[in-house]
């Protein structure tokens, strides 16, 4: 007779962002002795939990897999206890059963893979008398070709309260994950849209003198890829966006307007701010023409400018680092005497229109706008 077993994997049970499980169904198949009918449906049965197996792509890290360059040999060991196994291997089109040749050599619980092509990719999978022992994902080592994969990381601060933000996409490859090696961290795995967070141990009131450095792997269903990223955490810092006021507008509406703004470091930002000093930017519009100005200063968080401006928006970046400069703020609208005097009057004769089509509504209705007739 027949036999199914299901049960969870470890390396296969994998929640993604979406809350998705994937779940593998492991089949055994025993001898049909009684009836040839039941045989060959309960083969049927198997065979197609056998292709539920089958992968188009992997998107999340199988606990084991294998990986080899072109060319090269590999070999796969089935876990097991028992003496004898035999060996399947899958793809994203079939399952084909493995046996001894110039290519593949068996030897106990041991698969040996010679000259390894793209044609032998995929996952293998060993087998008792009882049923599935073990697996192991062989992927073809693209490693050589990571420089076109460049992991790009910043940093809001040089303080390990805040994470190391990284960001690292391919269209080859459909499952990614990165670590900090430096400081023996755990692995990462994407959240959303390719960006990463990861934890460090710098201490920002202290010289670094050890570059960090970020090791990243990413699969698909055919290859691996490995790559690294190392740096110093104070050449990726790139501050969060500012916060920004206005304080006292002068001259109001006039070609001599002062305004006084306050540009305040982010949150995140480590104190005291006189020992981790920003130098900021702002950048605003000339009202009359549209015309962009800027300006800068590194002492104090006030600024005054002059002109007759509609609006503007400040960004920040680390004054002895010369860090990369935070996003620029949202536009930020500056108060105007002459337009708020255009709104008001403009407010007061809508009213007066409205007022006058009621009137003339209500006079139609009470008769008293229609036209006298002539006596």
């Amino acid at each position: 007779m027949c036999g199914i077993k299901a049960h969870t994997d470890p390396a296969r049970e994998h929640t993604s962002h979406r809350g998705q499980t994937h779940l593998i169904f492991f089949c055994a198949e025993f001898e049909a002795r009684n009836s040839t009918k039941m045989g060959c449906l309960m083969r049927f049965i198997v065979l197609l939990c056998l292709s539920t197996m089958r992968i188009s792509a992997l998107n999340f890290f199988p606990e084991k897999f294998k990986i080899g360059e072109k060319h090269t040999s590999v070999t796969l060991t089935c876990k097991t206890t028992k003496d004898s196994v035999t060996w399947k291997r899958e793809d994203s089109y079939e399952t084909v059963d493995i046996e001894e040749s110039d290519l593949e050599k068996l030897s106990g619980r041991k698969l040996t893979v010679i000259d390894l092509q793209e044609d032998q990719i995929g996952n293998y999978t060993c087998w008792s008398d009882k049923g599935l022992e073990d697996y192991t994902y062989l992927l073809l080592d693209k490693s050589k070709e990571a420089t076109v994969f460049k992991i790009n990381c910043t940093a809001e601060t040089l303080s390990c309260t805040e994470q190391i933000k990284c960001a690292w996409t391919s269209g080859e490859f459909t499952a990614f994950r990165l670590r900090n090696t430096r400081d023996n961290g755990n692995w990462v795995s994407q959240s959303v849209d390719g960006v990463f967070f990861l934890p460090h141990s710098t201490n920002s009131y202290s010289e670094e003198s050890e570059r960090l450095l970020i090791t990243g792997e990413a699969v698909s269903s055919c290859c691996y890829m490995k790559t690294d990223y190392s740096f110093y955490l104070r050449d990726i810092v790139k501050p969060a966006n500012p916060d920004i006021s206005i304080c006292t507008v002068k001259n109001e509406g006039s070609d001599d307007q002062i305004i006084e703004l306050e540009v305040m470091p982010p949150s995140s930002w480590p104190q005291p701010h006189s020992f981790f000093p920003l130098k900021h930017q702002v950048e605003y519009q000339i009202r009359h023409n549209g015309e962009l100005k800027t300006k800068e200063w590194e002492e104090g968080s006030k600024i005054k400018v002059e002109g007759h401006i509609r609006k503007l928006r400040a960004r920040s970046r680390d004054m002895l680092l010369l860090s990369q400069w935070s996003e620029w703020t949202s536009w930020k609208n500056v108060p105007d005497r002459e337009r708020r005097t255009r709104n008001k009057e403009s407010g007061k004769e809508k009213k007066r229109q409205k007022e006058r089509r009621n009137n003339k509504k209500n006079r139609k209705k009470n008769g008293t706008g229609k036209k006298r007739g002539n006596f």
